[in-house]
């Protein structure tokens, strides 16, 4: 493992879709949870995501799916879905939805 910063996981998952895939994981997992009680079979949520670079650039592509399986009282019902976002690698490792070179723009708002 390299020296380079970490990306923020929850920050990165909230920044997919533009926060939709974190609010679609929330509501699989309450949806399956909910059918494994009621129903007392094995429930299954599950991510995937998929990196490919964008051209010659820094960017990369991240496509993430979200499938999950709840068990009904006679059988199961799934459902999955599959969206892009593109983010940033940065110079210091980091994934992230802004490049890190445009967060001094942002530093001048904050300041007023």
């Amino acid at each position: 493992m390299s020296n380079n910063k970490q990306t923020d996981a929850p920050q990165f998952i909230a920044d997919l879709s533009g926060g939709n895939f974190a609010q679609q994981l929330g509501i699989a997992i309450s949806e399956v949870a909910q059918g494994v009680v009621a129903n007392g079979k094995k429930g299954k949520v599950q991510v995937t995501i998929d990196v490919s670079r964008i051209g010659e650039s820094n960017q990369v592509n991240i496509s993430h799916t979200l499938a999950y399986v709840e068990p009904t009282a006679k059988g199961k019902r799934s459902e999955d879905t599959t969206s892009e976002t593109p983010m940033y690698l940065n110079n210091d490792g980091s994934v992230t939805i802004f490049a890190n070179h445009t967060k001094q723009l942002f530093e001048q708002f904050d300041k007023a």
